[in-house]
Order: C-alpha cells, then sequence, then structure tokens
C-alpha cells in the first residue's frame, strides 16, 4: 500500500499503459453487447488515471482503493480533468461493502495481486460477485506465476532524474511460491540541494491460471474467459499479464 509513496505514484507509473487497458476494456464492453454508459467500479483505482478516462468516456465510476493517500490524490485529479466529483471509498477488496451493484468491476494494474493469502483472494472474488448487476462482468489483471517466479526475482531498477529518482528491488518470499517483496526508495530534491527519502515496501503474489478459473466458479462466476497482455488471445501460465473475463449470469 503506497503511504508517503503515494505521492510518487505517478511519477512510478508514468510509462504505464493505461490507454491500452481503457482500449482493452472498451473493447470486452463492445464484445458483449454492453452499449452506452455504464456503472463502472474500480477496484484498486489508485490515483485515478483509469477513472478519468472512463469517466470522460460518459461511464458512471466508482473507485475503491485501500489507500486514503491514493485517493486523495485520485479526487484532485478526477475533478481537474473531467470537472466531475468522484464517488471514491477507502476499503480493502476483500471486505468490499458498497450500496449499489454494478454493471462492470474492473480490478486492473494487477491490483488483485496485492492480495496474498489464498482465502483473501477467494474472498475478494466472491464480494466482486455481489457486487455486479445481474449480466454484469468482471475484468480482471494478474502478473503471471511465471512472471512472479523468474521475471521479478532479482529485478532491479534505477533512474538518474536529478529532481526525482526512483530504485526498485524485487525479491522472492522464501517459503510463497509466487510471491515477491518490491523494495521502492523514492529520491526527491528540496529547495536546498538535499534530498528526501521515501522507502516502501510491496508485497505480491500470484496464483496458475486455473486456480484462479476456480476461484472464480467457486464464486458463482461463468462464461469464464482468460487471454493474455492486452489482446483477445488465449493465455498461458507462461505470459506475462494475464486478463480474466467473468460473468455473473442473469439469474443468479
Amino acid at each position: 500500500m503506497y503511504r508517503e509513496g503515494a505521492s510518487y505514484y505517478d511519477f512510478l507509473m508514468n510509462e504505464a499503459p493505461y490507454e491500452r487497458w481503457k482500449m482493452w476494456v472498451d473493447e470486452r464492453l463492445h464484445m458483449t453487447n454492453k452499449k452506452g454508459p455504464q456503472s463502472i467500479l474500480d477496484v484498486g483505482c489508485g490515483t485515478g488515471t483509469f477513472m478519468s478516462l472512463i469517466m470522460r468516456d460518459g461511464h458512471d465510476a466508482t473507485g475503491v482503493d485501500v489507500s486514503e493517500d491514493m485517493l486523495a490524490i485520485a479526487d484532485s485529479k478526477i475533478r481537474r480533468e473531467t470537472d466531475q466529483v468522484p464517488q471514491l471509498s477507502c476499503q480493502n477488496m476483500t471486505e468490499l461493502s458498497l450500496p449499489q451493484t454494478y454493471d462492470v468491476i474492473t480490478v486492473l494494474c494487477d491490483s488483485l495481486n496485492y492480495v496474498i493469502e489464498e482465502q483473501d483472494v477467494q474472498q475478494a472474488l466472491m464480494k466482486f460477485f455481489e457486487h455486479l448487476n445481474h449480466d454484469g462482468m468482471l475484468l480482471f489483471d494478474v502478473h503471471s506465476i511465471q512472471k512472479m517466479t523468474e521475471e521479478f526475482p532479482g529485478f532491479s531498477y534505477g533512474d538518474n532524474d536529478p529532481a526525482q529518482s526512483l530504485i526498485w528491488n524485487s525479491y522472492a518470499i522464501e517459503d510463497v511460491h509466487g510471491a515477491v517483496e518490491h523494495e521502492l526508495s523514492f529520491f526527491e530534491e528540496t529547495s536546498s540541494g538535499l534530498y528526501k527519502r521515501y522507502d516502501e515496501l510491496h508485497t505480491q503474489r500470484s496464483f496458475a491460471i486455473d486456480t484462479y478459473v476456480s476461484w472464480l466458479e467457486e464464486a458463482g462466476f461463468t462464461e469464464i474467459s482468460v487471454v493474455k497482455d492486452f489482446t483477445h488471445e488465449r493465455a498461458s501460465d507462461q505470459d506475462e499479464r494475464i486478463f480474466f473475463i467473468a460473468k455473473k449470469q442473469i439469474d443468479q
């Protein structure tokens, strides 16, 4: 969860493909014949970049995030970029409790990977099911198990921007398959020429595709599709980013 580092999140995510996420969601809405404005719950909304994009398209969006600091930035950003007052709620996705249901729930940018325990992932999926309208759709993406076990461990990144910079190191968590820790250190130059440092430790975990599918079915979802890397091609555990599409049937 971003605390002091919340103000640096957009710096970290400067090159994140938000437009590709939006395009992929738009395509999925079109493919399922969901026309016109939809009520969309964006879980793990962060600083509200994706919410701003979909609200500008006329969708009625609500954002949920576990970080109050992130939501404060989201509130300012969405007001500035859309001239609308956003609906935001500080909640843990495993304990989701909102007074309405939605046409679509999005959980993008590997937000679900921040839920570590198996039973908590299952609980989150059940909460998503409860908060969907009949014939509603859940869209989420996760890092693949291959990326968690083969690519992230030992990953190291640093930049040398003189105003703001980042050092990012990732490590496997022993005895927890598919889990990694990300050590993030942000540096910001002050007016004195010295630097402030903020440290964040983030933990993520992923599971095999078949495991997610099984949990979705147990939660009540049907018509489950699994595709890869912003495409509509069938995914495998060897792909980088896995996208899930699941529906809540009309009679449920």
